[in-house]
């Protein structure tokens, strides 16, 4: 029965008009970019071929433009928008008591929670993704201007000699905090009944945190920790998986309180 849950569920969120919109939407910011950020910087007469021609200098996720750093900052809204208020939606239809008197709660949100992850993460690093890929194509896994190794910190020795697989660990990195932030929103959403609250919830506390930990604690920082362009010198892997994981298994506890809410 849980597996035919899961399935139903990521049919459902991937076959909605809302998932297939914001697919849309990330397309337009990956075109946008790329006319921004490529095109028009390859007709530039005073741009430099010959050194800069390389996938690291112009991949989304580190070519520092409005696009990445809008797509990094929206994150935690982002990655709710495909399912993290289904909950609240089918407690308020009655779809959820339908479903748990042929199953139970746990196999309910169990299904939910996995739908959440994937469908959020994914939604999040589909323009990084499409990026990579056409990068890929354009030019290959080489490095033509060993200055661009300085601006990393993390993985650095990796730049240097494999710039696509930086890339396929950032885009890894990038699935995991949105999925773990739309797990937040399952949670939130479960104690909420406010179904627009809910979807903003994780970005409100991010919103609220954030300007605390670049202060005080970069370490803690999710938009420094997952930024390909790793700001924060001498940092840990520790703390890039650790952040996430923290908000991950808060959310799961959050959401064994609310399904015992629910299931009363």
């Amino acid at each position: 029965m849980f597996y035919q849950l899961l399935k139903n569920n990521i049919k459902d969120v991937l076959g909605s008009n809302k998932y297939k919109f914001s697919l849309l939407i990330m397309i337009a910011l990956f075109g946008i970019d790329i006319f921004v950020s490529v095109y028009q910087k390859f007709t530039l007469p005073y741009f430099d071929k010959a050194h800069l021609s390389f996938s690291l200098y112009f991949w989304l996720g580190t070519n520092d433009s409005a696009i990445s750093g809008m797509l990094i900052f929206l994150f935690a809204l982002i990655s709710c928008l495909p399912y993290s208020t289904s909950v609240l939606e089918e407690k308020k239809s009655g779809y959820f008591q339908f479903v748990i008197t042929r199953s139970s709660v746990i196999k309910y949100f169990g299904a939910k929670l996995i739908a959440a992850f994937v469908s959020g993460g994914f939604l999040f690093v589909f323009p990084f993704i499409l990026s990579f890929v056409l990068m890929t194509v354009m030019f290959g896994d080489n490095l033509t201007s060993g200055q661009f190794v300085e601006n990393y910190h993390m993985f650095h020795q990796l730049v240097k000699y494999h710039p696509n697989m930086y890339m396929l660990i950032y885009i890894f990195i990038l699935f995991y905090y949105a999925g773990s932030f739309a797990i937040l929103g399952v949670c939130l959403s479960s104690f909420l009944k406010n179904r627009y609250l809910a979807y903003l919830a994780p970005f409100l506390i991010v919103l609220v945190l954030e300007p605390v930990f670049e202060i005080f604690y970069p370490q803690l920082s999710p938009i420094l920790l997952m930024n390909p362009i790793q700001s924060i010198t001498g940092i840990s892997v520790f703390y890039v998986f650790a952040v996430p994981s923290f908000v991950l298994i808060l959310s799961l506890i959050g959401c064994f309180i609310g399904m015992k809410k629910y299931a009363q």
